[in-house]
């Protein structure tokens, strides 16, 4: 007879689960619940005020004892540019040599691109000579000029004034905007009188047109003596020719040049101020420091309630230690 089959053997248990989890989970004290934080700020509520209504009344403050200043603003446009006359058009037969002439006399009719404009009117030599033509450094540095003795308040003469300091102090007072969409330059400045505040932004404008004026008088005179030159050494009838049409050209330029207030810009909008204060913005300042004040109140709070909770926690460790 065959011997009874042995039973299998009991398979073997299964290993007992690990005894952690296999994710992370944050311990309790580190939840944040929103009723703990609206628990919060019931409690300090008055700190929270406390700071609103102090940063609200310092912004209203401000905003009230501000020194009030006024804009006048203007709008010019580069000249109209003119028809030019048929020696322009006629070098363009002689090719690269026609241009290469018309580009040593400057066959342009003196017109200024609006790009030009904003140069000089942000240029630290129209600066300069609008400080110092019109004595500005007591103007703009009043606080420090003593008008009945005519001298300034300061002891150290390297603490004086110089026109490196107004050209600083003009970047906040003094601006060019080029509006390339249109084809104009807004130009504005900033001052504590309304009347002086346009009297300044003439002055920038009357000497813009000078300055222009000078320039384009000092590149005919150029082209003038460079043609004379070219036309001694001309053999050919029609270069001859040419360069005694472009003699005539320069004097009529020089002409038109003369009349500094439509050659230099166009007023589209002359010099204006208004009656309304640009600056301070009263409503702005007390909303912005209500807001402010009322978050950092908020901050404070919070901060607060986190310095007493890490000395309880202290506490507790010493008294359990």
């Amino acid at each position: 007879m065959s011997e009874p089959r042995r039973p299998d053997p009991a398979p073997a248990a299964a290993p007992p689960p690990p005894p952690y989890f296999p994710y992370w989970v944050p311990p309790e004290e580190d939840e944040i619940d929103l009723l703990d934080l609206v628990a919060v700020l019931r409690r300090r509520w008055r700190r929270i005020a406390l700071v609103t209504v102090l940063g609200t009344g310092l912004a209203v403050a401000y905003a009230l004892l501000a020194t009030p200043m006024y804009r006048a603003q203007a709008v010019i446009a580069p000249p109209q540019e003119k028809t030019q006359s048929g020696v322009s058009s006629a070098l363009a037969a002689f090719g690269g040599f026609g241009a290469e002439i018309a580009g040593s006399l400057g066959i342009s009719l003196g017109t200024t691109d609006a790009n030009r404009l904003e140069a000089i009117l942000k240029s630290h030599r129209l600066i300069d000579r609008v400080v110092k033509k019109h004595d500005l450094l007591p103007v703009l540095f009043h606080d420090d000029w003593d008008p009945a003795a005519k001298k300034w308040l300061v002891e150290d003469p390297d603490d004086i004034p110089n026109v490196w300091d107004a050209e600083k102090l003009l970047e906040d007072l003094y601006r060019v905007k080029n509006d390339a969409k249109a084809g104009v330059l807004r130009v504005s400045f900033e001052w504590e009188d309304p009347e002086m505040a346009e009297r300044m932004l003439r002055y920038f404008l009357n000497e813009l047109a000078l300055v222009v004026q000078e320039d384009e008088l000092k590149r005919i005179e150029a082209n003038r003596r460079f043609a004379e030159e070219q036309l001694k050494k001309a053999t050919d009838p029609v270069i001859v020719a040419k360069l005694q049409a472009l003699l005539s050209e320069q004097v009529e330029k020089a002409m038109m040049a003369q009349n500094v207030e439509q050659f230099a810009y166009e007023a589209i909008d002359p010099p204006a101020v208004s009656d309304e204060k640009v600056k301070p913005k009263r409503a702005l300042i007390g909303a912005l420091g209500l807001t402010v004040s009322l978050f950092f109140g908020v901050f404070l709070a919070f901060f607060a309630e986190w310095i007493d909770n890490a000395k309880a926690r202290a506490r507790e460790k010493e008294a359990a230690g």
